[in-house]
This record gives C-alpha cells, sequence and structure tokens, in this order.
C-alpha cells in the first residue's frame, strides 16, 4: 500500500505540469482561467448530447511500433483485436447531462460543480472520478468503453494516429496552445471547450473530441496487473502533440482515486 501511495504522489507531480491538473485526490485548481459567469442553467445546449454512434464488429489494428516522446502516457504495441460491436456517445458527457444524474440520483458533485469556470452547461464535466463516471454510465444504462472499444472508435480501422490523421494539427481541438494554454490557438485558455466545438477533428465514425479537451476514463486489461485496471485516453486541454494519440494510454495504480479539472468520460452500450 505504501509503495501504490508513493506511486500515486510521483504521478501527480509528472502529470499534474506544476499545476495539479491531474492528481490523487489534490484540491488545486489552476489558477489562469479565462474569466466565465456561467451556470448550469444558462441555455440549453445546442447539439443533440444524448446522440450515440453504431461501430461495427470487426478486427482493427491498436497500438503503434513509432512510438513518440510522451510527457507522461505509454503507448502499446502495435496488435490486431477483434472489437464486437457497440454504441458510443458522440460527445464527452456534459454538465447538463451530469446536473440530471445529480437530480435523480443524490450522488455526490464533482469536484469542480461550482467552478464557474468549468460548469457552462455545454461544457464536459470534470473533476469526476472513476467510481463517479462508472455510477453515470449505469444510470444512463451504459457502461465506460474498453481500451479498445475507445481506440477503435478513435482512430477507426485505418491505424491513423489523430482522429483525423496521421499528423498533428493544432486547429483541430483543444489542445494547450503550444505549451502555454493561453487560447492562442483554439480559443480556450485554461479550460475545456463546449463539446463539439471542434467539427474538422473528428473521429472517422464521426464522433468529436476524441482528441484534446478532456481525458476519457476507459476500462483497461493489462496482462501484467491481472485484471481492470483505471485508465484514461485522448488527452485534454492540457495537452499537446504527443499525449493526444489515439495510441496513448496512462493507467492509474488501482487505489488513486482522481478528480481533475482535465478529466472527463464518455460512454457505451452493447447493441
Amino acid at each position: 500500500m505504501k509503495a501504490t501511495v508513493k506511486h500515486c504522489a510521483i504521478l501527480s507531480l509528472i502529470v499534474g505540469l506544476n499545476i495539479n491538473l491531474i492528481s490523487c485526490g489534490g484540491d488545486e485548481t489552476p489558477e489562469d482561467f479565462i474569466d466565465s459567469q456561467t451556470s448550469l442553467a444558462a441555455s440549453d445546449i445546442p447539439i443533440d448530447v444524448e446522440e450515440m454512434v453504431f461501430v461495427s464488429a470487426g478486427e482493427v489494428r491498436l497500438g503503434t511500433d513509432s512510438k513518440t516522446l510522451l510527457t507522461f502516457g505509454t503507448e502499446a504495441d502495435t496488435r490486431t483485436v477483434f472489437v464486437a460491436a457497440f454504441y458510443i456517445d458522440k460527445y464527452e458527457v456534459t454538465n447538463k447531462q451530469y446536473a440530471e444524474f445529480l437530480s435523480e440520483t443524490g450522488h455526490r458533485k464533482p469536484k469542480f460543480w461550482e467552478d464557474p469556470r468549468l460548469n457552462a452547461p455545454d461544457q464536459p464535466v470534470v473533476g469526476v472520478n472513476w467510481e463517479d463516471a462508472e455510477a453515470y454510465a449505469a444510470w444512463a444504462g451504459k457502461r465506460l468503453p474498453t481500451a479498445s472499444e475507445w481506440e477503435k472508435a478513435a482512430r477507426g480501422t485505418d491505424g491513423r494516429l489523430y482522429p483525423w490523421g496521421n499528423d498533428y494539427d493544432a486547429a483541430r481541438g483543444n489542445f494547450d496552445d503550444g505549451g502555454s494554454m493561453d487560447g492562442s490557438t483554439d480559443g480556450y485558455a485554461m479550460t475545456p471547450a463546449p463539446v463539439g466545438n471542434f467539427t474538422s477533428g473528428i473521429s472517422p465514425y464521426g464522433l468529436h473530441d476524441m482528441a484534446g479537451n478532456v481525458w476519457e476514463w476507459v476500462v483497461e486489461w493489462s496482462e501484467t496487473t491481472d485484471g481492470q485496471t483505471y485508465a484514461i485516453r485522448g488527452g485534454s486541454w492540457t495537452n499537446g502533440a504527443g499525449d493526444t494519440r489515439t495510441t496513448v494510454a496512462y493507467i492509474y495504480p488501482a487505489q488513486c482515486s482522481d478528480h481533475s479539472s482535465s478529466v472527463g468520460f464518455r460512454c457505451v452500450k452493447n447493441p
């Protein structure tokens, strides 16, 4: 147990980029957000956030043999696997959707729920750990995606490194603005963008924000850990070309419960 706690602390320092964007139970929030006075009741979302996309069954190439320098994620070697058919949310789960879940269940609020910089109705919900995401998915009659499902949905069947192709393009998502996170490239400084805001960055299946905006919780099965572990995929507004590749995963120690301003999720369900 002591070794695991120590591991969590080290990962917090690496991933947090000195502002604790991802941490194991920390309370810090980035200080330099753009000012935004929004609320959950401010407006209706102009897109159908309940929409799901069908991904057909079949073999798919996952992983990569062309590794790149990553801040903290890892990449698996290329392999071909069979993935059964599934439906997946077209957009990341929003604050508006999550508010309905809270109202009906009385579940605990996300860590940054009252923060006007993070709680606009059309922003992806953040400040939720694995258990929170899993509880929402069960309430919605869905589940969290497996790592293979998520990667197939993000990159299609042709092995592309980003949802749109093999070359990084900072204009296709909410990324780290060349390391400054000042919004100079994508218009969103130190904050998630409304879901579905970057239509040029969709995946082959038409999914939005599979690279950047917020990391997404997935079920990761690992031979070395003998079963299910926590993992996030896709990178976020705090990441650039490396960690936003479709092949990158960050796997958490099983005891590491995270509430981060850069981690959210989307759901899947069986046909």
